[in-house]
């Protein structure tokens, strides 16, 4: 199967070094990183330890389409990503959004209906050094069927074959907004307090922080006909922070980096998505304002 990831970061290299032992997989992403792939092969570390070597480019060019588009761009950068693409993919080419947030899916079936797929991941990776990933945990990967079963089977399989735990999903919302919480919650608190995903799960402080912040997010996606429970919330919030520990979040690396960060689509859109039903979110946005401020800081020297 011809597979490409478009925003390959460390997440979408990490799924496509890990495809690429099955498939055939083109890159798209930073100069910098697809020029040391394409000289010295993809190498990931940690979890997984393999090199593999994908096609890699910084843009689509001349490249024929594939059979299966994978976006893990930032979701800011969705519509992008989608006029980047959309005179390149075939009629058959299967769409599948791995991004953080809501809204990007919507976006992605409004081009190309039900041949777009929604998922999620818990994967945690960070970017060594160009070339190089870390995976610090497979996590589970999330493939929404509610308007293709046959075609989301073919992408949870071409997942499988590879060593990628994948599963189908019907109620695909409340996946997105499951997902969407323990963003709102692991994402913020670590690039505000700089600290590991692990360090979430030694403080009681943060802990009374993250059960607020998650009666919050569960009062709006209730007030959105999505009905979640707080108690399997939590778990699911500890569960990928200790799976993850030693790993960085991307809104931390971004933070440390000086780029920007996705917190306008993740505890952003939490508070958005309240305001419109008149459901008050303090700590969503007390973590948005401070992440914010952070971004708008020039990035540390040293």
């Amino acid at each position: 199967m011809r597979i490409c990831v478009f925003g390959a970061g460390a997440l979408g290299s990490a799924l496509g070094g890990m495809l690429a032992g099955e498939h055939e997989v083109t890159l798209i992403g930073r100069k910098t990183h697809v020029s040391a792939i394409m000289r010295s092969g993809l190498r990931l570390t940690g979890k997984v330890n393999l090199t593999s070597h994908p096609k890699a480019y910084a843009s689509i060019g001349r490249l024929s389409p594939p059979d299966v588009l994978i976006i893990t761009t930032k979701a800011y950068d969705t519509a992008g990503a989608i006029d980047a693409c959309r005179g390149w993919t075939t009629a058959d080419t299967k769409v599948l959004t791995l991004q953080n947030g809501i809204g990007n899916l919507e976006m992605l079936r409004g081009w190309k209906g039900s041949r777009a797929f929604g998922g999620t991941t818990s994967m945690g990776t960070a970017l060594v050094s160009p070339g190089v990933i870390r995976v610090a945990g497979l996590g589970m990967a999330v493939i929404g069927s509610d308007l293709d079963e046959e075609g989301a089977q073919t992408i949870a399989s071409a997942f499988s074959s590879c060593g990628i735990p994948v599963r189908l999903e019907q109620e695909l919302d409340r996946e997105i907004w499951e997902k969407l919480i323990v963003s709102s919650c692991i994402n913020p608190i670590t690039a505000v307090l700089r600290i590991t995903n692990g360090k979430l799960l030694e403080s009681a402080a943060i802990s009374r922080l993250l059960e607020g912040v998650v009666e919050e997010c569960v009062d709006v996606a209730r007030a959105h006909d999505v009905r979640l429970q707080k108690c399997s919330l939590m778990s699911r919030i500890r569960a990928v922070a200790e799976d993850t520990a030693v790993n960085r979040s991307s809104m931390l690396q971004d933070i440390e980096r000086g780029r920007r960060t996705e917190i306008a689509q993740i505890n952003g859109m939490v508070c958005k998505l309240g305001s419109a039903k008149g459901i008050p979110t303090p700590l969503n946005k007390a973590l948005a304002a401070m992440v914010g401020a952070l971004e708008a800081a020039p990035p540390e020297k040293g």
